[in-house]
């Protein structure tokens, strides 16, 4: 069949491409039908589907973040366009030697760097300046290593069997 003929189903609420069978947005955790019930709460319909953990759930167990549904649990992660945060390092040996591991393991990580000289916390930038109203010199210099979504639990088993993590 062409595949200028295939129909694309989209996401209504992230407008991402889905595939027809999807029960759920795997970028958003948009679910795509009222008659699913909540993992712990089997009384309640679920509100979406932690695009981590994948389990339905309702607004109790898990909530919209930024237009994306995570689980209580999930709900800390730093998320970047579909890829969430597992480990996050100044040591660009040890972030590469994480990524490498991820990727013998079939993974797909991502290392994203974060430098800046400013802070930005609930919604407002601070400065690292020191009480004197001089630059600290301090300098956020983090390495931030990056895998989708539906890759994070099996990411973090990898890094803490290699001792990467707790």
């Amino acid at each position: 069949m062409d595949d200028n003929k295939v129909e694309k189903l989209e996401c209504p609420h992230c407008k991402s491409v889905i595939k027809k069978d999807n029960d759920f947005c795997p970028d958003c955790g948009t679910l795509f039908s009222d008659e699913v019930k909540c993992l712990e709460h089997k009384d309640t319909n679920a509100e979406g589907v932690c695009v981590i953990c994948c389990e339905p759930l309702c607004s109790e167990c898990g909530i919209f973040i930024n237009e994306i549904f995570l689980c209580n649990e999930h709900g800390e992660y730093e998320i970047y366009e579909g890829m969430a945060c597992i480990f996050g390092n100044s040591d660009s040996t040890h972030i590469g030697f994480a990524k490498s591991n991820l990727e013998t393991e079939g993974l797909h990580p991502f290392i994203f760097s974060r430098k800046a000289s400013s802070v930005h916390l609930n919604g407002a930038y601070y400065s690292l300046i020191n009480v004197s109203g001089e630059y600290s010199g301090n300098l956020i210099n983090e390495l931030q290593l990056m895998v989708p979504f539906q890759e994070v639990i099996r990411a973090e088993e990898i890094l803490r069997d290699l001792n990467l993590l707790e």
